[in-house]
């Protein structure tokens, strides 16, 4: 008899990520970049970008051209796949919330931060009344 022992990453993390935003223009800006974004970032196939050599973690010419148009300078590579992985974002007025059961939301951090967001992040599994309140 063989015993196979194994791990794997099946537990959810149930991520909530609240951006509140100064004004509602900031949030309504902030999801149309994130549309743009996540759009050019499946066309670059980013999700593989982590698991590439690591000389070929840069970015495509037309994603080089995008970060330039939106003046985004913080996001790296890596950050991208996180654009195409599973999530739900909801605006609502000046709040943006993201729900994923990823681990890295880091390119969203980013995102809110540069525009001026206040970033609460935290697990629906031990807060599920606050992820109830966010949406």
């Amino acid at each position: 008899m063989k015993i196979w022992n194994g791990y794997g990453s099946e537990h959810s993390m149930n991520l909530v990520l609240i951006g509140r935003f100064k004004r509602a223009q900031d949030a309504e800006n902030i999801e149309k970049n994130i549309d743009r974004l996540s759009g050019q970032a499946s066309k670059d196939d980013s999700h593989s970008i982590p698991f590439a050599e690591p000389e070929d973690h840069r970015f495509s010419d037309d994603m080089l051209s995008l970060l330039r148009d939106l003046k985004l300078y913080t996001l790296g590579p890596a950050d991208l796949g996180q654009l195409v992985s599973d999530y739900r974002l909801e605006r609502e007025d000046s709040l943006i919330t993201v729900t994923t059961d990823e681990a890295d939301v880091s390119a969203f951090v980013k995102l809110f931060i540069e525009a001026g967001a206040k970033v609460e992040v935290f697990s629906a599994h031990d807060y599920p009344s606050d992820s109830d309140d966010a949406s």
